[in-house]
């Protein structure tokens, strides 16, 4: 790898860090105005979601919204066979997906690569809707 694609690299990964600073930001911005994702849920009539990405992101929120009444029915994750559940929540891969039971929604927690994200999804379970976690932090 030369030096100018080094540094290309090291700047998608700052944007990325960058990206993650100010979603968690407007994150914070929400829950000071009280505002939650079970409230968004609610509003769009969502009861029963799945969470694609059992990182940081999408651990947070599942902790947000764990005690409500909006039901997390699993998770999906590049390392889903290495996961397998999270706080008794089953998590699965990618191209199990269209196996899982039927959600309102699935959350998608990538921030950078929704876009790429949800096409790698269309494959195995097309029938799966999406929201960006991105786009509802700022409907919330």
């Amino acid at each position: 790898m030369n030096l100018i694609d080094k540094e290309l690299a090291n700047m998608e990964v700052i944007s990325s860090y960058r990206e993650s600073f100010m979603a968690v930001k407007r994150w914070l911005e929400n829950r000071n105005a009280n505002k939650t994702f079970a409230d968004y849920f609610h509003r769009y009539g969502y009861k029963t979601i799945a969470i694609y990405g059992a990182g940081d992101l999408g651990r947070l929120l599942y902790e947000e919204i764990k005690n409500s009444d909006i039901k997390v029915k699993y998770f999906i994750d590049r390392n889903g066979e290495g996961i397998h559940e999270i706080d008794g929540i089953p998590v699965t891969t990618i191209s199990s997906a269209g196996e899982m039971e039927e959600v309102d929604i699935l959350v998608v927690t990538f921030l950078n690569t929704y876009d790429k994200m949800c096409e790698t999804l269309a494959r195995y379970a097309p029938e799966i809707r999406t929201l960006s976690l991105k786009e509802a932090l700022y409907e919330v």
